[in-house]
């Protein structure tokens, strides 16, 4: 898992400092940032999981920041903040009217901010998990819906399709709408084939499995896209126990499905890493990395969500898939992307699990 990410801004280089230096001593990647419109620049770039934010600055104070943050839906989830050296209620009021999480005076206590920041940050990230259940149990309950009310006419749409499209001349200009009718239900049977699998899944009995065996069948599995696309896979594992007690197919399926975007990710070959990492006492981490084109940093709060893809085609329903079979062995799963250098999927699993469909 990565670090959680703090944005520091106060103009008092000095404060900045110190305050960014005992935030990365207990974990944190902190930038820093020494005015208004600076803050908000690396907002944008930086993408912090929480910003402390000063409130008397040049150029933009940290009011009228934290109002932009907060009016923006692309960061209004961000926990802010604010300090200041006013103890006025009337700052207190506007602060927490326009948005900030919290409030602290100067002088403070690091000790305590450290705290207040990670409270917010793990309410975040609470409120984030929660909010994609609900998108898992919806998606539960209109999976067999769509099944039903899409398929039979999809089916129909299809088959006159085909027949049509052989009973044309091959010089008829109709074949170019019918090759594209048939792609398309094609591309619609594979949505809810997608949608069907993912209502469908299935517990397999619950036995000591090896991480390693695992992700080699994995790759095993997908040896002919794998080849195809020129993209050479492979398994590392650190020292120490790689067996958990789990469902080993289901596992499985994740990580086919993680190669494959990994694959797709790849215009031109490449390669995919899977680690197996057992160096910690109470859980192993899967951690599968590519080179490919990465997922830029707005799509990065989506990509668990049912038929969200940046692909041209798809149903966008691997990562969903891979979200709901780790989150049945009680894991986690994170993601971190670079547009440009790749993309990191780590999946952490508890040694001591259940696993419950």
């Amino acid at each position: 898992m990565n670090p959680e990410k703090v944005l520091v801004v106060d103009d008092n280089v000095d404060n900045a400092d110190l305050l960014a230096e005992h935030l990365k001593s207990v974990g944190y990647e902190v930038e820093v940032a020494h005015d208004g419109v600076e803050a908000l620049e690396k907002v944008e770039s930086f993408n912090p999981d929480l910003v402390v934010l000063d409130v008397v600055m040049p150029r933009m104070d940290g009011f009228e920041v934290c109002r932009r943050i907060k009016s923006n839906p692309a960061t209004n989830s961000i926990p802010v903040i604010l300090l200041t050296s006013k103890a006025d209620v009337p700052d207190k009021e506007k602060g927490l009217g326009i948005g900030a999480d919290d409030y602290m005076t100067k002088p403070f206590n690091p000790r305590e901010l450290a705290a207040r920041v990670r409270m917010l940050i793990k309410r975040r990230q609470g409120e984030a998990k929660r909010v994609v259940r609900e998108k898992m149990g919806a998606l539960g309950l209109m999976a067999e819906g769509v099944a039903h009310e899409v398929r039979n006419p999809m089916v129909a749409i299809g088959g006159f399709a085909r027949r049509i499209h052989m009973a044309l001349p091959p010089t008829d200009p109709l074949r170019e709408y019918t090759t594209h009718i048939i792609q398309e239900v094609e591309r619609l049977e594979n949505m809810v084939n997608a949608i069907v699998s993912f209502k469908t899944l299935i517990a397999e009995p619950r036995t000591p499995i090896n991480l390693v065996d695992v992700a080699k069948w994995a790759i095993e599995g997908k040896k002919e896209q794998l080849e195809k696309a020129k993209v050479k896979a492979t398994v590392e594992a650190g020292k120490g126990e790689t067996v958990i007690f789990g469902d080993g197919k289901n596992l499985k399926l994740a990580l086919e499905a993680l190669i494959e975007n990994s694959v797709e990710a790849m215009d031109h070959g490449g390669e995919i890493k899977i680690e197996i990492d057992p160096s910690r006492k109470d859980k192993i981490l899967i951690n599968v990395s590519d080179n490919g084109r990465g997922i830029a940093p707005n799509d990065l709060d989506h990509v668990f969500d049912p038929f969200f893809t940046s692909k041209m085609s798809g149903a966008g329903m691997g990562l969903t898939m891979v979200h709901r079979i780790v989150g049945h062995h009680q894991g986690e799963v994170y993601i971190r992307s670079e547009l440009g250098k790749g993309t990191v999927v780590t999946i952490e699993l508890p040694r001591g699990m259940t696993c419950e469909i």
